[in-house]
């Protein structure tokens, strides 16, 4: 069957419930639904449900983050001495400095790498977010070089900067979850997803999405 969807790009700042009916404030103009789902960080879905289930919105806010960010680097796979015999390293915590790890791309996922090239992504702390593109650049290929001995000049970049993005499953967090999913009960047509929940892969998302389109389905 068809479906139609009319998409609304904006910014939502404020959700209210009155009776069974959902009304959701996005660019100022405020929408009715019968169905709501907050797929968000879950301090940004805490602050749209203080106003009206302050205990709900407390315990999604108390969920702490951490930042991030990603580096591709790509170079001429004939610059490259080191075998890459591999998908890439880890960087233990007491010898860390800025990348905590390195994907190699054209081996993990080599459908998205030309066979000449090279790309590996860096995952930097989020410490690293204030510097420039530049600095970031440099930091990297300084790590690169004295992990991996790479000392080639890179043919492009791309960097990625993920604020406060990262859901920590901290002591206690399942317990929290638990009364999470208890008090959405009592919200008949919200329904609030995330990779604060359990799991914070692109994976667990698509999960939890598809899992609430079928209770919104059963439910209709």
């Amino acid at each position: 069957f068809a479906v139609h969807a009319d998409v609304i790009h904006g910014a939502a700042d404020a959700l209210e419930r009155d009776g069974n009916v959902w009304r959701v404030r996005v660019n100022g103009e405020w929408i009715e639904a019968g169905v709501v789902v907050l797929a968000a960080r879950a301090y940004q879905a805490g602050e749209l449900l203080k106003p009206f289930e302050p205990a709900l919105g407390d315990l999604l806010s108390g969920i702490p983050y951490t930042s991030s960010l990603t580096l591709s680097i790509g170079y001429n796979r004939a610059d490259i001495r080191h075998p890459l015999n591999g998908h890439g390293f880890l960087v233990p915590k007491r010898e860390r400095k800025h990348v905590k790890a390195c994907t190699w791309v054209h081996r993990k996922f080599n459908h998205r790498v030309p066979g000449d090239k090279v790309v590996m992504r860096c995952f930097m702390s989020g410490e690293s977010l204030d510097e420039s593109d530049e600095a970031l650049i440099e930091i990297a290929r300084g790590e690169l070089r004295d992990i991996m001995g790479v000392d080639a000049v890179p043919v492009f970049h791309t960097i990625h900067r993920w604020p406060a993005a990262m859901a920590q499953y901290t002591v206690g967090h399942q317990k929290r979850i638990d009364e999470v999913q208890e008090r959405l009960k009592a919200l008949t047509g919200l329904h609030v997803i995330g990779n604060f929940f359990d799991g914070i892969g692109i994976p667990d998302c698509v999960r939890l999405g598809k899992q609430a389109a079928v209770r919104i389905c059963g439910a209709g």
